[in-house]
């Protein structure tokens, strides 16, 4: 009996129009304050460094972190850094933590913490299976951090793939590292796509 159905992102509309074709529906994108993302005093983090911050919550989500084992592996010199928690966290951590550039950092205070973590990466991965409209790849680059991120549900509404960052493929181990090695070796191309994420952020996200 609803009048209108909101979904949070365009993957998620086509969606339920496939199930409910005769509804209204209309896009409501989670919205963020700029100013509350702001550079700090950062964690004390080797560098360089990516950044993860998500939970483990739903095996469908967290198992795409498996692909990270051929990743850290193929990256001796660049660390990794995993913020978050959830029941599959021992499924993830048994694969990765017998790497020595591999961090587990726990769950980490909202939004102090997470404002510090994001303030010290190079840069920010999202290493996801299923995704619809993470707020991190938003807060990631309000803190002007260069995001890759696989390329699932309503990721690539939430940044410009090669402007912002990257957008991998599902399973691509290859392409992580490859990214990965060209934004690490590159500062002038991550503080260009960080400059343009908090932009692109501001522009279309922010509840003003």
């Amino acid at each position: 009996d609803s009048t209108v159905i909101l979904p949070i992102c365009n993957y998620l509309e086509n969606i339920v129009k496939k199930y409910y074709p005769n509804k209204n529906t209309h896009v409501l994108q989670s919205g963020i304050t700029p100013s509350r993302w702001y550079s700090v005093k950062g964690m004390d983090l080797k560098h360089p460094c990516i950044g993860i911050l998500q939970g483990a919550e739903i095996w469908g989500k967290t198992q795409e972190m498996l692909i990270l084992e051929k990743v850290i592996k193929n990256l001796p010199k660049v660390t990794f850094y995993w913020a978050g928690d959830g029941p599959y966290r021992k499924r993830i951590l048994e694969r990765l933590e017998k790497f020595d550039n591999f961090k587990w950092l726990g769950s980490l205070g909202y939004p102090d913490k997470t404002r510090e973590f994001l303030s010290e990466i190079d840069i920010y991965g999202l290493v996801s299976g299923i995704d619809m409209s993470p707020l991190t790849v938003q807060e990631a680059q309000l803190m002007k951090k260069p995001v890759i991120a696989t390329n699932v549900g309503g990721v690539s509404e939430l940044m410009i793939d090669n402007k912002t960052g990257f957008l991998v493929e599902k399973g691509n181990a290859e392409e992580w590292v490859k990214k990965i090695s060209l934004l690490i070796g590159s500062k002038e191309q991550r503080d260009a796509m960080g400059n343009e994420g908090r932009k692109f952020i501001e522009d279309n996200f922010s509840w003003d």
